[in-house]
């Protein structure tokens, strides 16, 4: 059997890998991680900006040297913010998350199921977007551009509609918030 590799595979691959992972966590521990992805994404995308707006554009020689580098040093320290700031909210962040239990098994596993999906695809969209050297709040420019999104239906879909995979689990939260009600004390 020969398989070819591509990087549908790939990114197919990475999301079960995910999946798996999330759904390891348990639910609460996956919604935390929905979370903290989102918290990373805006720290990561801010320390970029400032770093670019007061850094790098006030001196001459730092602007030279970023010219000289390209995107590239943008696109790394976008990315490694990105995962720096996951791991600290996951490891270390202040908040806790405590998802009341739904009275049935099957229910719980499904609303699991959706949210690590959900963790997955955020994960994926918002690492894609970074390796294009793009911001995620500011959007795609150069998406088009990459030899990634020519090569991969999945990368297509995947930074064709960052917006879908960005608000899916905030819409997420809305719907399940209607099927989990804290008992009265």
């Amino acid at each position: 059997m020969d398989i070819a590799l591509s990087w549908d595979l790939v990114l197919v691959a990475a999301a079960i890998l995910l999946f798996a992972y999330n759904f390891l966590l348990g639910q609460d521990a996956t919604l935390k991680l929905v979370l903290s992805i989102y918290i990373a994404t805006l720290t990561a995308d801010g320390i970029a900006h400032m770093v670019e707006s007061f850094l790098i554009k006030p001196s001459p020689a730092l602007t030279a040297w970023a010219d000289g580098a390209g995107e590239d040093w943008f696109l790394f320290l976008r990315l490694g913010f990105f995962l720096l700031a996951i791991i600290i909210f996951v490891v270390k962040g202040g908040f806790h998350i405590r998802l009341e239990k739904h009275d049935h098994w099957a229910a719980r596993t499904v609303i699991h199921a959706v949210f690590s999906v959900l963790s997955a695809t955020l994960f994926l969209a918002t690492i894609l977007i970074y390796l294009s050297g793009n911001s995620f709040v500011d959007g795609l420019q150069h998406a088009t551009e990459i030899p990634l999104y020519e090569q991969s239906s999945i990368a297509r879909l995947l930074l064709g509609h960052y917006q879908v995979w960005f608000s899916l689990p905030a819409i997420g939260f809305l719907v399940t918030s209607f099927f989990f009600e804290r008992p009265r004390d």
